[in-house]
C-alpha cells in the first residue's frame, strides 16, 4: 500500500503531502483546486511523462516521493540489481528540472526511468477520464483484450517472429527492385560514402578546431592584454617588495608588526610567479593567419557536411555507416534474390503459427472477459447489458492476424453495436468501472486510482459504483476522486484539496467530523451550504458506517 507521498513544486503545490489509510480513500475539493495535479504526481513517481511545465513557477525543480509497504516485491527488485529494504517499504523518487532533465530513484539508489516505471507498474495503477477515450477507440479494444487474457508471451514471441519477417520481405523486395532503380540508389550512396570517408571526419574534431580558431582569432589581443598585465605586475612587483622590506624593518624592532610583514613577503612571492606565468604567457601567443585559414576551410567542411546529413560529426558518421552497410546488400542483392523469397516465405509461416496461438488465447480470454463485464454492469444497475466480441480476420500486423472490437447493447431488443454509437456518458463511465473491476481482480497490484471515473453518474447508479470501489477496496488500496457525495462518503479516509486564498497554493489535508460533513455539504449544494445539505451529508456517513459494520 501507498504509505506516504510527499509534493513538492508541482505546478500550484508548492509542499503537499498524505498519507492514505488502507482500504478506501476519496480526494475532493473545488474545480481548479488542483486534484488532477495529485494524480499527476503519482503519475510522475510511477514512471509517467516527466513535463517541464509541472514545475512551479519560480522553482527550479519539482519532485515527488512516494512510499509504499510492499514484502511482496523483493524478488523482483533484486531482479532488477536493486537491494529492498528489511521492513519491505519501497521508496520511489523522482524530480524533473526546468530544462527538462529528470532524475530517478528507488530507495538510494539512481535508476533509470525505465526501472522506475517497471517498479511502478508492479506497485500501483492509474485509471483515469482518459480510459473512457480508449474505450470508445476500437483500436484500443485489443489491447483490453491482451491485458486480460494475460497473454504478453505469445505476443512478445509473435512481434519478434513478425518483425523478422518484415525484415526479411523488405529485403527480398529491395532485392526485386528494377535495375535502374536500384543502379540509381546505388549510385547515390557511393556518392554519400565517397563524400564522408574522404572527409576523414573523427569524433572531437570540431569542438578542437573551434577552440584553436577562437584562440588564434584573438591572438593579437591576448598578447597585448598579458603584455600590459605583465608589465603592471611587474610595477606592482617593485611597490610589493618595497612594502615588504620596509615592514621587515619595522618588525625587527616591533615584532607585532611581523605577521603583516611575512604576508606582504609572501603576496611578493605570489605576485612574483603570476608575473612569470604572464610573461611566459604573452611571448608564447603567436598569431598565425596561415594556420586560422586551414582551421576555417576545415571546419567548412565539417559544417558543410552536418548541414546536409545531421546535426552533429556522429550523425553524419552514422550516416556513413548505413548508407554502407545499404550500399552492400544493394550490390549484392541479385545473387541473393531466391535465397531471400525462401527466407521471406520461411518467415510468414512461422510468424502465422505464432500469430493463430495468440488468436486462441484470445478468442478464449474474450468470451470470459464479456461475461464478466456482463456481471459487473449487472451489479453497477445495468442488468440487461450484452456485450460481446467482434474479431475480424486480417492481414498480419503488429499485434497478431485479427482486428477486435468489443460491442454492446444496452437494450435486449437490439443487436450489440460500437461503444460510441451506444453508450451515454455515464453508461460508459460503469462500463469502464465494470472492466476495470474485471482487471482489478485479476491483477495483483496493492493500489489502484480512480481519478474521476464518474463523470455522468448519478442517483442509484452512483450507489452502486461507490459500493463497488467499496468492494474493490477489501484486501487492497484505493484512492478515488470524484465529485459525487455518495462515492465521497463510502471512503475510509477523506483528503480535501483546496487554495490558500492569499497565496493561491494548493494544500492538502485530511478532514473528519463536522468538517467533513461540511465537505460533503458542500458538494451535494455548493458554495452555499444548508442546514439540509449538512443533515443529507450525515445521512450519507451514516450510511456508510452501517454499511462498513
Amino acid at each position: 500500500m501507498l504509505t506516504l507521498l510527499e509534493i513538492e513544486n508541482i505546478a500550484v503545490i508548492e509542499k503537499a503531502f498524505i498519507e492514505p489509510a488502507e482500504g478506501f480513500n476519496v480526494l475532493t475539493g473545488e474545480t481548479g483546486a488542483g486534484k488532477s495535479l495529485l494524480i499527476d504526481s503519482l503519475d510522475l513517481v510511477l514512471g509517467g511523462r516527466g513535463r517541464r511545465e509541472l514545475v512551479r513557477a519560480g522553482a527550479d525543480f519539482a519532485s515527488v516521493r512516494a512510499s509504499f509497504y510492499c514484502p511482496s516485491l523483493a524478488p523482483f527488485l533484486e531482479e532488477l540489481g536493486l537491494t529492498p529494504e528489511e521492513d519491505g517499504s519501497v521508496l520511489l523518487r523522482r524530480r524533473i528540472y526546468r530544462d527538462g532533465r529528470s532524475l530517478c530513484g528507488i530507495g538510494a539508489e539512481t535508476v533509470p526511468l525505465s526501472t522506475l516505471r517497471a517498479v511502478g507498474g508492479r506497485l500501483a495503477a492509474i485509471h483515469g477520464q482518459h480510459d473512457g477515450i480508449a474505450l470508445l477507440s476500437p483500436a484500443a479494444h485489443i489491447d483490453f483484450i491482451d491485458g486480460f487474457a494475460a497473454d504478453g508471451e505469445l505476443l512478445a514471441d509473435y512481434r519478434a517472429k513478425f518483425d523478422e519477417y518484415k525484415e526479411a520481405r523488405r529485403r527480398l523486395e529491395e532485392a526485386r527492385a528494377g535495375a535502374e532503380t536500384r543502379r540509381a540508389r546505388i549510385d547515390f550512396l557511393e556518392f554519400q560514402v565517397r563524400e564522408i570517408s574522404d572527409a576523414a571526419l573523427r569524433d572531437g574534431e570540431e569542438e578542437e578546431l573551434t577552440e584553436r580558431r577562437d584562440l588564434l582569432a584573438s591572438a593579437e589581443e591576448l598578447a597585448a592584454g598579458s603584455e600590459r598585465a605583465a608589465e603592471a605586475s611587474a610595477a606592482a612587483l617593485d611597490a610589493l617588495s618595497g612594502a615588504a622590506s620596509a615592514a621587515e624593518e619595522v618588525a625587527a624592532v616591533d615584532k607585532s608588526v611581523g605577521e603583516n610583514a611575512s604576508r606582504l613577503r609572501e603576496m611578493y612571492y605570489e605576485l612574483q610567479e603570476i608575473h612569470r606565468d604572464l610573461a611566459s604567457y604573452s611571448s608564447r601567443v603567436e598569431y598565425n593567419p596561415a594556420e586560422l585559414a586551414d582551421i576555417e576551410e576545415r571546419l567548412g567542411v565539417i559544417y558543410r557536411l552536418e548541414r546536409k546529413y545531421g546535426l552533429t560529426v556522429a550523425d553524419v558518421l552514422s550516416v556513413l555507416k548505413k548508407a554502407s552497410a545499404e550500399l552492400d546488400e544493394l550490390t549484392f542483392a541479385e545473387e541473393h534474390g531466391d535465397e531471400l523469397e525462401d527466407e521471406a516465405r520461411a518467415k510468414l509461416a512461422i510468424a502465422r503459427s505464432a500469430a493463430e496461438k495468440l488468436s486462441q488465447a484470445r478468442r478464449a480470454a474474450g468470451e470470459e472477459l464479456c461475461r464478466r463485464i456482463c456481471g459487473e454492469l449487472a451489479f453497477l444497475d445495468m442488468p440487461k447489458t450484452r456485450v460481446s466480441l467482434k474479431i475480424t480476420p486480417c492481414e498480419l500486423w503488429e499485434k497478431g492476424a485479427e482486428r477486435a472490437e468489443l460491442l454492446i447493447s444496452t437494450n435486449p431488443a437490439e443487436e450489440p453495436k460500437p461503444l460510441a454509437k451506444v453508450a451515454s456518458g455515464g453508461e460508459l463511465s460503469r462500463i469502464m468501472l465494470a472492466m476495470k473491476s474485471v482487471f482489478t481482480a485479476e491483477s495483483d497490484t496493492a493500489v489502484i486510482v480512480f481519478d474521476e471515473i464518474d463523470t455522468g453518474v448519478s442517483g442509484r447508479a452512483a450507489e452502486k459504483i461507490a459500493l463497488k470501489i467499496s468492494e474493490l477496496a477489501k484486501g487492497r488500496q484505493v484512492l478515488c476522486i470524484t465529485h459525487l457525495p455518495v462515492i465521497a462518503a463510502a471512503a475510509s479516509r477523506h483528503f480535501l484539496i483546496e487554495k490558500d486564498a492569499d497565496t493561491l497554493l494548493t494544500r492538502v489535508r485530511p478532514i473528519e467530523g463536522a468538517e467533513r460533513e461540511r465537505e460533503l455539504a458542500r458538494i451535494i449544494r455548493g458554495d452555499h451550504v444548508t442546514a439540509a445539505a449538512l443533515e443529507n451529508a450525515r445521512e450519507l456517513l451514516g450510511n456508510n458506517r452501517v454499511n462498513a459494520d
